[in-house]
């Protein structure tokens, strides 16, 4: 199987959903049940993990102590992701094959599945070759 970048999310993805104004409770954040088990597992298996969050700069020390603290392998940590709001999604262009994965609540190995989900409605695509 192909090895693989993945791009994580930590805040309402691998632990409590704290947002920058609550930094201080950066610390004391619980890990979501399987997260560090099914994350560290695609560390283990080659795997690049990348944890690519909203949380500041100012606050790397402390991410990165939580991680470790938690026990999370990992590679890198890239913080200031641009926030999004409810009304908002991320999209990612890029000249290499992307993949998005949502978290809903429960962490489990990843599968790949040959048709989409109900979950997909709609599609992105370029128009005219320059616009969305």
């Amino acid at each position: 199987m192909k090895k693989r970048v993945y791009l994580i999310d930590i805040d309402g993805t691998v632990c409590d959903d704290i947002k920058n104004e609550d930094n201080h409770l950066y610390k004391d954040a619980k890990p979501y049940e399987g997260s560090r088990e099914q994350i560290n597992t695609l560390y283990d298996n080659g795997n690049k993990i990348v944890f690519f969050t909203a949380r500041e700069y100012k606050d790397k020390s402390v991410t990165l102590a939580w991680l470790w603290k938690h026990g999370f392998k990992f590679h890198n940590l890239i913080t200031d992701k641009p926030r999004c709001s409810e009304e908002e999604e991320y999209v990612w262009i890029d000249n290499k094959p992307v993949r998005g994965i949502t978290y809903k609540g429960e962490w489990a190995p990843i599968v790949e599945i040959q048709n989409h989900s109900e979950e997909i409605k709609t599609l992105l695509k370029f128009k005219n070759g320059t616009n969305i």
